[in-house]
């Protein structure tokens, strides 16, 4: 736990290990057919049950033929007949075993009938571009290892393996509880004194994009009664509870108080903006993320904080976006003692990228979220100069 007296707010490494050293979460597996089981996490080793190729297959098009009569040089094969001296033998196929050699099909010229006629100084082997058992894959071989992430490739291996079924790690549920009397639910037409709620389909999206379950809950509106009991019953099915808005110090802002009075207080107030308000506890072995609701305060602690606990939860390594170097024309200041999300517009030329710090104000929201790039400015930098360059995420 942080200390809670230091006057200190916490850098977000240190908020997010409070939490991690807290949460000791229990992972459930299930078992779905292999079609389903695209980005899950395999919960265990998997192994082929079989061999591929079963006996033996032709590595390329071409024809077998029986080694030993090329023992003397190229026979006569002016008169051969398929299926008794040659068959057909294309790539992946099985033939008859008496056929120990396969001939590119680009060295042999079909005559009338079945006779064939080969190049003079082709040399035939046994087992020549044949393909043992077990070549593409054998019994016992390992496909993929526990805790990997399925990717198309990776259930083409277990499908050659012989895989139907794959047991994965079950989902977290993570609950979303979206609150305030000034939110209404998107769709509807906000008048005067009134939000639209657009942090639950964002929320959302992101937890599917992580590999989590979303459990958003409708809103709550600004009492502590009501708040508790969304609190309890989204803990009843959830893994997580995110509790967005009243995380401040407004006249309607309990949330942070009223979830450390549930649970174990974690802290509260980070060392980063936006969302420096945030909070977070820990109830019966559950956690309760307070996020500021601001559209991309809820974004960064999205993306800082809760897919750090997703990735935790299916056993993960740490996230890292595709980053480039970018040349900052306007320069870039930091703030000390803080890390500080700037969203980036970014340009490519044809060699090299040129970024545009988007100002952090309530009318640039919309510009903030669609942003192509990002960067979090260091607690001790002293930021980069104008026509200085730094590496960026790429969003897009």
């Amino acid at each position: 736990m942080l200390d809670l007296h230091s006057g200190k707010a916490p850098a977000r490494r240190e908020a997010l290990n409070s939490v991690l050293a807290a949460w000791k979460p229990a992972p459930k597996f299930e078992t779905i057919p292999i079609d389903d089981a695209l980005n899950r996490i395999a919960a265990r080793d998997f192994f082929s049950v079989h061999n591929q190729p079963v006996v033996r297959a032709s590595s390329m098009d071409g024809i077998g033929v029986i080694s030993s009569m090329f023992a003397d040089g190229i026979p006569d094969t002016s008169s051969w007949e398929n299926g008794r001296e040659y068959v057909r033998a294309d790539t992946g196929d099985d033939f008859d075993d008496r056929f120990d050699a396969v001939i590119p099909i680009e060295d042999v010229k079909f005559l009338p009938g079945d006779g064939i006629s080969l190049r003079d100084d082709h040399r035939v082997k046994k087992g020549m571009n044949i393909r043992p058992s077990g070549n593409s894959v054998k019994e016992g071989e390992l496909l993929v290892a526990a805790f990997t992430r399925l990717r198309p490739f990776d259930l083409a291996a277990l499908a050659l393996g012989g895989i139907t079924d794959v047991e994965v790690v079950k989902k977290p549920v993570v609950a979303f509880i979206p609150t305030g009397n000034e939110l209404i639910p998107r769709g509807m037409a906000p008048e005067r004194g009134r939000t639209v709620d657009s942090n639950s389909i964002m929320v959302k999206h992101m937890l599917i994009e992580m590999g989590a379950e979303p459990l958003c809950t409708p809103i709550v509106r600004d009492e502590p009664d009501a708040l508790r009991a969304a609190v309890l019953a989204a803990r009843a099915d959830a893994d997580i509870v995110l509790i967005c808005g009243g995380s401040s110090k407004g006249g309607e802002d309990f949330n942070a108080d009223l979830i450390f009075d549930m649970g174990e207080k974690l802290f509260h107030w980070i060392a980063s903006a936006p969302g420096r308000p945030m909070a977070a506890a820990m109830l019966d072995g559950t956690p309760l993320i307070n996020m500021p609701g601001p559209p991309l305060a809820a974004y960064f602690i999205m993306d800082w904080c809760v897919r750090e606990l997703v990735g935790h939860f299916l056993r993960q390594p740490e996230f890292k976006r595709k980053t480039v170097r970018a040349s900052l024309p306007e320069g870039l200041e930091a703030t000390e003692g803080m890390e500080i999300l700037r969203k980036l517009e970014l340009q490519k030329s044809e060699n090299s990228y040129e970024a545009r710090v988007i100002e952090m104000r309530a009318s640039s929201t919309v510009k903030s979220l669609t942003a192509s790039a990002q960067l979090v400015t260091d607690a001790g930098s002293d930021g980069v100069g104008p026509s200085g360059s730094i590496d960026i995420e790429l969003l897009r």
